[in-house]
């Protein structure tokens, strides 16, 4: 016969266990968010056009009108579908752009990682939309592709903690605050 623990050491146990199931049951929404995602081909290659909605927390915002510089990634994989889970992506491409607010001329300024094209904006608000702005971003050359095969494309957005300054980046891996990013938007590619 198995004994069962008295009634105030489960009570104490329940106490204890809720905080802990109220936190993983309270999944927040997505900060950021892929939409109007097109594929279109030019000179042989596969052109993804995007927009990402970034919706920034008030932390982030805080900080980058302190002019700390604030690095965000696009992950896009294209896979085979159905293919095995030890099968590699057929692309795994990350572009990484950054905002940056320049206290002395009150500006923001844009930079793509990966080309090192710049753009400045008088306000945050038109340099965010303009960041989530992706077009003719170069995926996957037709060649690649097997005639006949669907492929998954998969798209998402996410903030680049690694690259925020040392001293920020522990309050920034334990605070949701930080911790942004957008679903996975896929869809099906069949050349």
């Amino acid at each position: 016969m198995i004994a069962t623990p008295p009634a105030s050491l489960r009570a104490a146990f329940a106490l204890l266990a809720l905080p802990l199931l109220l936190w993983s049951g309270s999944a927040r929404p997505a900060a950021f968010a892929v939409t109007n995602v097109t594929a279109t081909v030019q000179d042989g290659q596969y052109l993804l056009d995007a927009t990402v909605r970034y919706a920034f927390s008030e932390a982030v915002l805080e900080a980058l009108g302190h002019g700390v510089p604030i690095v965000v990634e696009l992950h896009v994989e294209v896979r085979r579908e159905g293919a095995w889970l030890w099968e590699p992506d057929v692309v795994d491409l990350r572009q990484r752009s950054q905002i940056r607010y320049s206290p002395l001329s009150g500006t923001y300024l844009t930079t793509s990682l990966d080309t090192g094209a710049q753009r400045t904006f008088a306000t945050r608000d038109a340099a965010v939309a303009a960041l989530g702005e992706v077009r003719q971003l170069p995926v996957v050359r037709v060649s690649t592709l097997e005639p006949g095969m669907s492929y998954l494309i998969e798209l998402r957005a996410s903030l680049d903690i690694e690259a925020l300054p040392l001293p920020l980046r522990p309050r920034a891996y334990l605070s949701d605050d930080w911790n942004l990013g957008s679903d996975w938007s896929r869809w099906r590619l069949r050349p």
